[in-house]
């Protein structure tokens, strides 16, 4: 079962082919978990999360600066050398400064017919709801005017209900591993969240709700590893937490895009939908660009409810802004909660991995010590 999701996320770009030829169907790009995906799916379109690869980013060095976030210059090279030569185009959000950035350098450098840019609200509040549902009304139209097509009511209705159960169900996933962690290991589980992002929600609401059966029938044993929160900026592949598994740890838990801030709340589908997603969207993720601090922390806590955590390791991108302005309040909150704290901030490099590896090691053999 498991095998299914990280197949998928290993092979999704010939997976996102295969989809466009048996379906007919377009693919757009889109970063972040700001993106209201409820759109492009009413429009019978595939969304799909734009991933890096550890790999050298030599075509986008020759049009960005060395100094940038490692993830958008990473998504950005794959498209430059034609990994996701299969998108008909792509949805930028202003989330931060490269993002935002990067609309430009994608409608001059990449040959897309369609690249919409989704203003968000900089701060959370009823008149920013207002704002962000005129903006997602600007969007569905874009995407009417590339489909050729309208959507319906009907159609987004129904939509929000298919991301709804996933978010749902994501959830379920997320509170067994909590209350038992030896059934789903973090790579595993961060491995189920990332195929979320790039497989048909149909597809994946019916193999999660198979593996959720699996998980409530599997034995119960014991964990013996440590017990690990983490927060992290970003991170789009499971070979952090999976370092962390080969030094004795476990992530149970965690507050990342890539993780429980993608499905954390759901759309109302009682109210008017666009106001709806525009609600959602904006005043449920998690994301200290638009979050004052006291509320980050809180939604970090809450994540660790109804877990035994042990530890916490807080990882954050270079040149990461919001993620490295909130750090310091972050790790005091940790600490209050009796958590000791590892913190990274880097590329994700092989040299630095080998860092990682002695860092996580000593910290989880000092939790250890502890828990004796």
């Amino acid at each position: 079962m498991l095998e299914e999701f990280e197949n998928y996320r290993v092979a999704h770009h010939q997976e996102a082919k295969d989809w466009k030829s048996k379906t007919g169907g377009k693919v757009l790009g889109t970063l972040c978990c700001n993106v209201p995906e409820e759109i492009i799916h009413a429009a019978g379109m595939l969304p799909v999360r734009l991933l890096g690869e550890h790999e050298p980013t030599t075509e986008a060095d020759l049009h960005l600066p060395t100094n940038l976030c490692p993830y958008c210059k990473s998504w950005f090279d794959q498209v430059l050398k034609g990994k996701y030569d299969y998108l008909d185009g792509m949805v930028i959000p202003n989330v931060c400064n490269i993002i935002k950035a990067s609309y430009g350098f994608s409608k001059y450098l990449f040959k897309l017919s369609y690249v919409h840019f989704v203003d968000i609200p900089q701060s959370i509040s009823p008149e920013g709801v207002e704002f962000f549902a005129k903006n997602i009304m600007d969007f569905k139209k874009s995407i009417e005017d590339f489909s050729g097509k309208p959507i319906s009511d009907k159609a987004l209705r129904h939509s929000i209900d298919v991301y709804n159960e996933n978010r749902t169900l994501l959830d379920k996933m997320y509170t067994l591993r909590k209350k038992y962690p030896s059934v789903l290991s973090g790579s595993e589980a961060q491995s189920v969240v990332i195929s979320s992002m790039l497989m048909p929600k149909e597809e994946h609401n019916r193999l999660l709700s198979r593996l959720i059966k699996d998980m409530e029938k599997s034995d119960k044993a014991l964990e013996k590893r440590v017990s690990l929160f983490v927060s992290a900026s970003i991170l789009d592949d499971t070979d952090f937490f999976k370092l962390i598994e080969e030094c004795g740890g476990n992530v149970v838990t965690d507050d990342m895009p890539m993780g429980s801030r993608y499905f954390y709340g759901l759309v109302d589908s009682k109210d008017e939908p666009l106001h709806a997603l525009a609600e959602r969207y904006l005043t449920k993720i998690a994301c200290p660009r638009k979050m004052l601090p006291a509320d980050r922390l809180a939604f970090s806590v809450s994540r660790m409810e109804g877990a035994n955590i042990n530890g916490t390791i807080i990882h954050s991108m270079r040149a990461c802004d919001p993620h490295l302005y909130e750090y310091p309040l972050l790790r005091q909150e940790m600490e209050k909660q009796g958590l000791p704290v590892l913190f990274f901030r880097g590329e994700e490099t092989a040299t630095e991995r080998e860092q990682q590896k002695s860092d996580i090691e000593a910290f989880i053999e000092m939790l250890q010590d502890q828990m004796e």
